[in-house]
């Protein structure tokens, strides 16, 4: 089983980090006079939170699809053969690594391309925003249980 088309609160919440990080890209141009270092750095963050997303949803997948296989009856051959173990060390060595992939990206950001470090963490909170308004969006949202 895989996910193919994630549900309605998923394609919410990745639009409203996309629209959390435009309306931050425009406020930081407008409070910088239209110099792009912080608007750069907003992108940068963002960047930076959807690829860790990216890999997270990835790792979330696998395990789901892997969770989701028909277990055999007692005493037949399985279904399907489990993932072998150099595969699951390479998926766990590529998951934990991206913590040093984002933190080279993020000194690249700063270092090299001098972007400004405020903007970037204004960039890398959207995913904390997207939640934020999906918090109050389903807060909002009327009750779907009946009350007796």
């Amino acid at each position: 089983m895989t996910l193919t088309e994630p549900d309605r609160s998923l394609r919410l919440f990745e639009r409203d980090a996309a629209m959390a990080c435009a309306v931050m890209t425009v406020i930081a141009l407008a409070v910088d006079r239209g110099r792009p270092d912080a608007a750069a750095g907003v992108v940068g963050g963002f960047l930076l939170s959807a690829v860790s997303y990216w890999a997270l949803k990835g790792a979330v997948n696998l395990v789901t699809s892997l969770a989701g296989r028909a277990r055999p009856a007692e005493g037949d051959a399985p279904a399907d053969p489990p993932l072998p173990a150099g595969k699951r060390v390479g998926l766990a060595v590529k998951f934990f690594t991206r913590y040093a992939l984002l933190a080279i990206g993020a000194y690249v950001m700063l270092a090299c391309l001098r972007v400004h470090p405020v903007g970037l963490l204004a960039g890398v909170s959207t995913p904390f925003v997207a939640t934020a308004v999906q918090a109050v969006r389903s807060s909002r949202a009327p009750s779907r249980r009946e009350h007796p």
